[in-house]
């Protein structure tokens, strides 16, 4: 299995392949600004951790010039309004340019054949690589995800498995689980969700899968998580009456999933008393090449 880094350099070397010259150039400006920023972010860490050394230092002689300005105050020697702010200055806040280059994926990559459209997939790809090369954190992710369009918000779900931010990102998951737009929904369920979501979240997420017709295949870790799980069975199974008595047919995705709930010593499939959508299903697209697996 490969490496989250090795992962990421075929990615980048597929990219690359696929993108026109221009769109290639934007690339590497974009990856290198990228990993400047996560350079410059490394050194912050490791100047304010030295700072942190000579906090106590710094806290005492801090106390003790206070400690004299009040003395100083209080004998009158002092003008309490000298130290007042004249003013306060208020600095915009400027992102980092890479944030702007994830921006801009959309236009910029554009295919190596003629006629050099536009091409979402490498879009995608690049944004994920971009997060990944500035190391971005939750502040970021959740700062580009609120403020994104619906494409950077599936492309930063599906960066969440390569990024080192433990749950701290599981309230993006959770909010694209509330949409009902499929892409999103798919990406959510993938190998954070897995990860990170609680039992009763992770539940709900696999039956809005079933409600919104995104299939379970794109639930990560699903036989595992499944697996002996009566709750979830018990859910599937309410879901199934419902539709049954409402004359809709049940996904034969539920069927699938409801085997999965069986017992790992089971190892007959359940039967089910509900009528299922019996026609054919459609044969699966093929993956697009720019696709993030599930795992790295």
């Amino acid at each position: 299995m490969l490496t989250p880094e090795a992962w990421m350099a075929q990615l980048q070397t597929a990219l690359r392949d696929r993108l026109g010259g221009a769109a290639r150039a934007w690339l590497d400006e974009a990856l290198d600004e990228a990993h400047a920023e996560a350079r410059a972010t490394a050194r912050a860490a490791a100047e304010a951790e030295v700072a942190v050394r000579t906090a106590g230092e710094a806290e005492a002689a801090v106390r003790t010039a206070a400690e004299a300005e009040a003395e100083a105050e209080a004998a009158g020697l002092r003008d309490p309004a000298s130290s007042s702010v004249s003013a306060l200055s208020y600095t915009a806040y400027a992102p980092p340019v890479w944030e702007m280059r994830f921006a801009s994926a959309g236009r910029h990559c554009t295919r190596r054949e003629p006629p050099h459209a536009r091409d979402r997939e490498a879009a995608e790809a690049a944004r994920i690589l971009l997060l990944h090369t500035a190391r971005a954190d939750a502040r970021t992710v959740t700062r580009l995800y609120e403020h994104g369009t619906a494409a950077e918000r599936r492309a930063v779900l599906m960066a969440l498995p390569h990024l080192d931010l433990g749950p701290s990102a599981r309230p993006l998951v959770e909010d694209a689980l509330r949409t009902d737009d499929t892409r999103l929904v798919a990406a959510a369920v993938g190998p954070y969700a897995a990860r990170h979501l609680d039992a009763h979240t992770w539940r709900h997420a696999v039956l809005k899968c079933l409600f919104t017709g995104v299939p379970v295949t794109a639930v990560a870790g699903l036989a595992e998580r499944a697996r002996g799980d009566t709750e979830l069975a018990h859910m599937l199974t309410a879901y199934a009456r419902e539709r049954t008595a409402a004359y809709r047919p049940v996904p034969a995705d539920l069927q699938r999933v409801l085997d999965l709930t069986a017992p790992s010593t089971s190892t007959a499939p359940l039967a089910s008393p509900f009528p299922s959508d019996s026609s054919p299903a459609p044969a699966p697209a093929p993956a697009p090449p720019f696709q993030p697996p599930l795992s790295p």
